[in-house]
């Protein structure tokens, strides 16, 4: 009797530790699978800097900052961002309307994404890295306690685990790049998402989807970015997208064909 109970707490805690199945479908209502974008229409260079960008860059990560000040009225610069890189000095980020930047313009306001220097437009030249949204407000926005993000993922239909310390978040209102950032450095690091054939990137297509109770979902083709570099990679975060971390799950679909 002892010996049963034992396994029974045993696999409820292995449970536990992985991401459950949660609101999940096998098929995404939001995008085919037939339409998703395959690998190989990607250019070579733009692979490479989809793998920089998602598993080895740094990102900006930042609290309770505030500024006033702007290079064009879409964006808020924040000068003296970076106090120990090697080459920049001010972060510059870039939302698609002014409506956006006078949500956050003058507010203390916490940052989360990927930043780059190649071809960042705005503020001193060669010291200012540019980054596309990630920014939410921080006033009355932390959570009491860190919110770990269930993930479902199919590759080919056959579900597989996630470990459910993968994506997680202390702000209750959070960008859906900060979720998004660190899907995608979990599937290069497990499925090497963004290699290519040669080094084993047997993924050729893929689709994650950010479901909530209360809002609409939001997806991304994993592979249909646009451009080959980080100036027009990034820019599906320009709208700031932010969705609540309450009740939120992620769906994601991979196919090796």
């Amino acid at each position: 009797m002892k010996k049963t109970a034992f396994t029974l707490l045993l696999f409820i805690a292995l449970t536990l530790t992985t991401s459950p199945l949660v609101n999940g479908s096998e098929k995404s209502e939001e995008i085919n699978e037939k339409d998703l974008r395959k690998k190989s229409e990607l250019q070579g260079t733009a692979l490479g800097n989809l793998k920089q960008i998602y598993y080895y860059n740094e990102k900006a990560k930042t609290e309770n900052k505030e500024s006033h000040d702007q290079f064009l009225q879409h964006t808020i610069l924040f000068k003296g961002f970076f106090t120990d890189h090697s080459w920049y000095n001010d972060l510059l980020v870039d939302f698609d309307s002014k409506d956006i930047v006078d949500k956050y313009k003058g507010k203390k306001v916490d940052l989360y994404g990927a930043y780059y220097g190649y071809q960042c437009a705005g503020g001193t030249p060669n010291k200012t890295a540019c980054m596309y949204g990630g920014v939410t407000l921080h006033d009355n926005n932390r959570l009491t306690e860190e919110k770990k993000v269930p993930i479902n993922l199919w590759l080919d239909g056959k579900q597989n685990t996630v470990p459910l310390e993968t994506v997680k978040t202390n702000k209750k209102n959070v960008t859906v790049q900060e979720l998004d950032l660190q899907a995608r450095r979990y599937l290069q690091e497990k499925y090497n998402l963004y290699n290519s054939d040669v080094f084993d990137g047997k993924v050729q297509r893929g689709l994650i989807v950010f479901h909530t109770s209360t809002e609409p979902s939001v997806n991304y083709d994993l592979f249909g970015a646009q451009g080959q570099y980080s100036n027009t990679l990034l820019r599906i975060y320009r709208d700031n997208k932010t969705i609540n971390s309450e009740n939120m799950h992620i769906d994601i679909y991979l196919y090796t064909s």
